[in-house]
């Protein structure tokens, strides 16, 4: 009794607390569970029969005076409402989804190694293993595999579908009973509208479900059409009296305008059934139409009793759900007033049949929440109440009998209760399960980005190392570079050295034995000049190649073998700088000449010796001017060896006696003979004065070649030898002259002629010592600097692609330092997304 009176008190004055529960009912809240405990559901419908007399006029005073108002308050939409609880925990959830939605979107985005722009500071240079068509996740190591990437991939169907889910989702209530029995009357009076057919009979043919419309127009869809009809067909299509009626398990969705419902505005989805004795086809019309309802309302016919085919209905339910929500409403409750004597007994016998089968049949409550949910109400009576309250009577003109407030607060603590267990339902029923796939979700991949995290981590670690073996082995590169470049110019100006030394010495030796190398030369000679010519020349070729022959026999292995063992060895310290497989492969490719190192020896004996001009006159080796021209050279090579120490001793005397340093020429004509330099003494018995006279006789008769100058020398040695010695000198000279004239063959001219070649390219070659082993030395150094120089392309291309790989490696671990950051923020968001579906849970689901 008191708490029905507090809850009529409440949807009168408004006042309700967090819950819509009243200020009164929390103040006697203890008092009222005794009562209620005591009393029993029976005793609260009896004491309410009993007091209805003495509150009649107390409920009519308030409700002429306030009813208005306090309808006004139910059709407005009021924060407090426990609908809009359902409607905020929607926005909510669908905000939350709205984010991991563009979560899953970014973190797959990632995954994938496509461009990424939301909340990414990647800069440009790693668009190019991210961009990279590839990220650092695909380079060198496959980070992610195929099944993570599709496992990521399949997260962003399964949300968008949730999400589809979510846009559908509203607080849907299902109506079920007999035919007659008033379930479109209760549609309407919930409505505040006639929208559904009503009438006597049977008269709902299909399934009618009522939604809100944003827009203004109001239209149905048949099921399996997308045209818009016009609301009154309504009347033809779902009423069982019209010829084109739907059948029994189709679907008439009526979309009404939001803005003239509240229950519509918030999101509630009324849905009208044929009568459940009209067809046996329970089960498809359970499973097209009940199993996402939040709340049944069975609607029973007061004037008689519940049915076995309306119990038989609720029991295929509840098989299929889980303990469904369902509301008993005993309509029709106003023929009642008809008979008041049985009355209360009536109510009584209504009110414990539905409550055993809510407890004991469907075992889907206890007995105080079933009791909570047993009503007795008038539906048009209502109904047409409150169309009189839209006009702006009072609600009263709408009464069919006697006791109408009672009916009107009775259907009105319906309505709260209703929404009060719809609201909770469906969200429990609807957001629970959400809250808890979109926890999963952003779970699932938060581990797994975890493990991207701790492999990216181990990967980045290994780089790393990389890098620094790789630095050092660059500034090692570097400094041993220099190191071996200092000790190979050091090297090869040694051997540059020792090859000009060895090519001097070795072609001074071949020079000293040119006569040897000449004597070997055996073509036919003859002094003709034509003939001459060409055997010069082919001596020339003969010396030009005897010493290039001998030359490369003496040094051309030794060195070949000094140059190759140089090049290996420039070769092994290059290859010590560049430790890379591939590289010294490529670096020995280079390095090795094709072929072999060989000694050029350039002596051009044909233009060094172009000038040689050989002397063939017969010459009597006894001449007097071959004796003269003997004479004059012995003493010539005497007078050289005593110069300086003639003009030693006069420096000497010319000091001592005037104590000054007097210059003695030290220069004198090879051409003057010894005979006329002065010399004290005799030479050989004859004066000076004698021996100057002879000479000159002499050198005048032998520059003559006259008569004369033979007959005044004869005479001067008649006179001063005797005639006698002079004959037999005379003979015996003439004989040597006769044999050395007949011997002047052509054999003797050619050991002549040999004699005098040796001679002359003696002195010629002598002269290109140092050209040659110049020429020697030069190549040695240009084979060694172009190995070496080789050799150094090698390494600087070997260092260059070392280079190359630092900065790859730089890259790489710019990149895998960004997906770290990328995977925290991304972790960091799954965070924050767990804690906005606790939030959510905690102040919509488990509060409720």
């Amino acid at each position: 009794m008191a708490a029905y009176l507090n809850r009529t008190i409440s949807l009168v004055t408004g006042q309700t607390g967090p819950n819509g529960n009243t200020d009164a009912d929390d103040h006697h809240s203890s008092s009222t569970d005794t009562v209620d405990k005591s009393v029993g559901p029976l005793s609260r419908h009896n004491s309410t029969l009993q007091t209805s007399g003495s509150n009649a006029s107390m409920n009519y005073a308030l409700n002429v005076t306030g009813g208005v108002a306090s309808d006004t308050r139910l059709y407005q939409s009021n924060d407090k409402s426990p609908l809009q609880i359902f409607v905020r925990a929607k926005k909510k959830i669908n905000d939350i989804y709205g984010e991991i939605e563009e979560y899953v979107h970014e973190t797959t985005t990632f995954i994938n190694g496509k461009p990424v722009y939301i909340a990414s500071s990647i800069p440009d240079l790693l668009h190019r293993f991210l961009l990279i068509g590839k990220t650092a996740l695909h380079a060198e190591a496959e980070i992610v595999d195929k099944a993570e990437r599709e496992l990521f991939e399949s997260y962003v169907y399964k949300v968008a579908a949730i999400r589809e889910v979510l846009q559908r989702d509203h607080m849907k209530v299902a109506f079920f009973g007999r035919t007659s029995n008033g379930k479109s009357s209760v549609i309407n009076a919930m409505l505040r509208e006639k929208i559904l057919p009503s009438g006597i009979g049977h008269t709902t043919n299909c399934f009618c479900q009522v939604e809100g419309n944003d827009g203004g127009e109001a239209y149905l869809m048949t099921e399996g059409s997308a045209e818009k009809l016009n609301v009154v067909n309504i009347k033809q299509l779902a009423n069982a009296l019209c010829q084109e009626k739907l059948c029994e398990s189709s679907l008439v969705r009526i979309f009404w305008p939001r803005e003239r419902c509240s229950l519509l505005r918030d999101d509630v989805v009324f849905v009208d059934s044929p009568g459940v004795d009209v067809s046996a086809n329970l089960d498809d019309w359970i499973d097209n139409h009940c199993l996402n309802a939040d709340v049944f309302v069975l609607v029973l016919n007061a004037e008689s009793t519940m049915t076995r085919a309306e119990k038989q209905f609720f029991h295929t339910v509840s098989q299929k759900l889980s303990k469904p929500n369902i509301f008993i409403l005993n309509n029709r409750w106003d023929a009642s007033a008809n008979e008041p004597e049985c009355q209360e007994s009536v109510k009584s016998q209504h009110t414990e049949r539905c409550i055993d089968f809510l407890t004991k049949e469907l075992k889907v409550s206890n007995e105080k929440e079933a009791a909570e949910r047993v009503f007795f109400v008038s539906a048009r009576e209502t109904l047409q109440a409150r169309i009189e309250e839209a006009k702006g009577n009072p609600p009263h003109m709408g009464a069919i009998a006697e006791g109408f407030q009672i009916r009107y607060f009775e259907f009105q603590d319906f309505e709260r209760k209703f929404e009060e267990c719809i609201s909770q339902s469906a969200v429990k029923t609807k957001f629970q399960q959400h809250s808890s796939r979109g926890k999963s979700v952003s779970g699932d991949m938060r581990s797994m980005l975890d493990n991207i995290y701790e492999r990216i981590t181990i990967f980045r670690n290994l780089k790393q190392d990389q890098k620094n073996l790789l630095t050092d082995r660059i500034q090692g590169t570097e400094t041993q570079m220099m190191q071996v470049t200092r000790d190979m110019k050091q090297k090869i100006h040694t051997m540059v050295e020792e090859v000009e030394e060895k090519v001097s010495k070795a072609l001074n030796e071949e020079i000293w034995r040119l006569g040897v190398l000449i004597d070997e030369f055996n073509m036919p000679f003859h002094p003709e000049r034509l003939v001459l010519n060409i055997y010069k020349k082919e001596l020339n070729a003969h010396v030009e190649s005897g010493l290039g022959s001998n030359l490369r026999a003496r040094l051309s292995i030794a060195l070949a073998m000094n140059v190759e063992s140089a090049q290996a060895d420039m070769t092994d310290r290059m290859h010590a700088l560049v430790p890379n497989e591939q590289l010294i492969v490529s670096s020995t490719k280079m390095a090795l000449r094709s072929q072999p190192f060989e000694m050029l020896y350039s002596l051009n004996c044909q233009n060094l010796c172009a000038d040689f001009q050989e002397d063939l006159e017969f010459k009597f080796s006894w001449g007097i001017t071959a004796m003269i021209q003997r004479f004059t050279g012995k003493v010539r090579e005497r007078s050289k060896k005593s110069q300086p120490a003639l003009a030693h001793r006069q420096t000497s005397v010319g000091q001592q006696q005037h104590g000054v340093v007097s210059p003695v020429s030290s220069q004198m004509d090879d051409a003057t003979p010894v005979c006329l330099l002065p010399s004290p003494g005799l030479v050989a018995g004859i004066t000076p004065e004698q021996l100057s006279l002879i000479s000159r006789f002499a050198i005048t008769s032998v520059g003559g070649q006259g008569t004369m100058g033979g007959l005044l020398v004869a005479g001067i040695m008649l006179k001063t030898i005797g005639w006698r010695v002079l004959v037999g000198v005379g003979a015996l000279y003439g004989c040597i002259y006769l044999y050395e004239r007949l011997s002047w063959t052509n054999s003797a001219k050619e050991r002549t002629f040999k004699s005098q070649y040796v001679q002359h390219a003696t002195k010629k070659l002598k002269m290109i010592v140092d050209l040659t082993s110049a020429n020697c030395s030069h190549q040695v150094q240009q084979e060694l600097s172009s190995t070496f120089a080789r050799l150094c392309r090698t390494v600087d291309t070997a260092t260059t692609d070392m280079n190359e790989e630092l900065k790859t490696l730089e890259v790489q671990l710019n990149l895998l330092e960004s997906n770290q950051k990328q995977l925290k923020l991304l972790r960091n968001k799954a965070n924050y997304i767990q804690n906005e579906l606790d939030i959510f849970e905690h102040n919509y689901i488990t509060t409720q």
